[in-house]
C-alpha cells in the first residue's frame, strides 16, 4: 500500500487495530428513563440529527415491539440537532424503561460520531443501527433476535419494504432468495443481489461480534457504514436469514438525506472505503460482489446523472477516471462479470480505454428519452467499433 493512502486511512479511522476512534468522539450529556435494564437483549442505536418529522414513527414502533420495550436498549444518539427533536423524544423517558438519550457536546457532521458513540455505550446481546427516519415492523426485533438465537450464526438479515410518502412501492428481497428461512449460510453462497442492501436495513448482530473485533464507524460524513457492514458480514462467515418484513425503510420526497448531496466529497469517501477493503482483505468473490455492487452506484451517479453537484462534463469524466485509477489501481477482477446491466459494461470499457469525449457522447445519447434500448445498442456498437478502429490504424 501507498505510503499516502495508509496515512489517509488512519486519518479517518479505518484501522481495526487503532483505538483512535474512540478518543476522536465528542464528550455527551445523558439523559435516560428511571428505569433501566443492565442486561438488555437488543441494543438500538439511532443517530439523530433533525428528524423531528419521522421521530414518533420511529419510536412507536421501538417501544411496542412484540420483544417488548423491557428487553430493548434504546440508545438516541443526537448530533446537535437544531430542530425539536429531543423535546419530541424526552417524554418517552418518562414513560417507557430503557429510553437513553446522548445529546452529543459537538456536532460530529455525519452518521459516524452518533453511531460510535452508541457502540460505546450499548449493553445488549445484539445489536441493530436503526435510521432516525426508517421503523420497524412490530415483530422485527423478535424475529430477528429468534433467529439468531437458533442459528447461533453472528449476523441475519430480514425483508425490508421502502415507504415513499406513506405507499408501500417497493418490497426487497434482495437479502432473501429463500423460501421462509435459512440459517448457517456461508456468505461464499450469496448472490449478487445480495449486496444490493448490505447497511443498516433488515439486519441484526452479535455485540460479542463488533466489540471482540474493534468494528466501528469510519470518521467520515459519507459511506461512513460501508466498511462496518463488510467487516462484520466477513467475520460472520455465516448468516441467518427470513423473508418476513423486518424493517420499513423511509424514501419520501422532502427527506433530503446526506448521500443525495453528490459531490466530490461524496465520491472521495466512496472510493477511500473501497481502495480500502479491496488492500484490506482477500480478494474472494464476496468482496467482489460487494465492490463491483458499489460500482454500479458510482458509475450512474458521476457518469449517468447531470443534476448532481458534481456536475457531468469532459473535465468532470476524466477526474472520475483519475480518481477511480487512484484508489483502485490493482482490481484483480473484471467487475464486468457482475454487472447488472449493459450500460454499466459499455461506460467501464470507456473509462477503461481513456475514452472521455467519446463517452460523455454516448451519455448524451443514452439520455434521450426518445432513444430506445436497441438503438443505443447499436450506437454503442458503433462506438466501440470506432474505437477498435483506432487501436489499429
Amino acid at each position: 500500500m501507498k505510503n499516502d493512502k495508509k496515512l489517509e486511512y488512519e486519518h479517518f479511522h479505518y484501522p481495526l487495530d487503532k483505538m483512535s476512534w474512540k478518543t476522536a468522539l465528542p464528550t455527551v450529556t445523558k439523559t435516560s428513563s428511571e428505569k433501566i435494564t443492565e442486561n438488555p437483549k437488543v441494543s438500538v442505536i439511532i443517530a439523530n440529527y433533525n428528524n423531528a418529522p419521522y421521530l414518533e414513527r420511529m419510536m412507536e414502533s421501538l417501544v411496542h415491539q412484540t420483544l417488548g420495550i423491557e428487553n430493548i436498549q434504546v440508545l438516541f444518539v443526537d448530533d446537535r440537532s437544531t430542530d425539536n427533536s429531543l423535546d419530541l423524544i424526552k417524554p418517552y423517558c418518562q414513560s417507557f424503561p430503557n429510553i437513553e438519550i446522548y445529546l452529543l457536546d459537538k456536532n460530529t457532521g455525519g452518521a459516524h460520531g452518533p453511531r460510535n458513540v452508541g457502540l460505546l455505550h450499548a449493553r445488549g446481546d445484539y445489536l441493530v443501527i436503526l435510521d432516525a427516519d426508517d421503523w420497524y415492523a412490530a415483530d422485527g426485533l423478535e424475529n430477528l433476535y429468534q433467529l439468531l438465537e437458533k442459528s447461533g450464526d453472528c449476523m441475519a438479515f430480514g425483508g425490508v419494504a421502502r415507504s415513499k410518502n406513506g405507499q408501500l412501492d417497493l418490497l426487497s428481497r434482495a437479502y432473501i432468495d429463500v423460501d421462509n428461512e435459512i440459517s448457517n449460510r456461508p456468505i461464499s453462497d450469496l448472490p449478487y443481489d445480495f449486496y444490493n442492501w448490505l447497511g443498516p436495513q433488515g439486519n441484526m448482530m452479535r455485540h460479542s461480534l463488533v466489540k471482540e473485533n474493534n468494528l466501528h464507524f469510519i470518521d467520515q460524513r459519507v459511506a461512513d457504514d460501508v466498511t462496518f457492514f463488510y467487516q462484520a458480514l466477513q467475520l460472520s462467515q455465516t448468516i441467518s436469514q427470513t423473508q418476513k418484513i423486518t424493517t420499513y425503510v423511509n424514501r419520501d420526497d422532502d427527506n433530503i438525506s446526506l448521500s443525495k448531496n453528490i459531490n466530490e466529497t461524496f465520491l472521495l469517501s466512496w472510493l477511500r472505503s473501497l481502495g480500502y477493503m479491496l488492500t484490506n482483505y482477500p480478494d474472494t468473490e464476496s468482496l467482489q460482489k460487494f465492490i463491483t455492487r458499489r460500482l454500479e452506484w458510482l458509475l450512474v451517479d458521476f457518469t449517468l446523472r447531470w443534476d448532481t453537484k458534481y456536475g457531468l462534463s469532459l473535465a468532470s469524466l476524466r477526474h472520475f477516471r483519475e480518481l477511480l485509477a487512484d484508489y483502485l489501481p490493482d482490481l484483480t477482477f473484471n467487475p464486468e462479470k457482475y454487472f447488472s446491466l449493459d450500460i454499466y459494461s459499455y461506460i467501464w470499457q470507456f473509462l477503461q480505454a481513456k475514452e472521455d469525449e467519446k463517452l460523455l457522447k454516448f451519455v448524451a445519447w443514452h439520455s434521450l428519452p426518445s432513444i430506445d434500448k436497441q438503438l443505443k445498442k447499436l450506437m454503442v456498437s458503433i462506438i466501440l467499433y470506432q474505437k477498435t478502429k483506432t487501436y489499429h490504424q
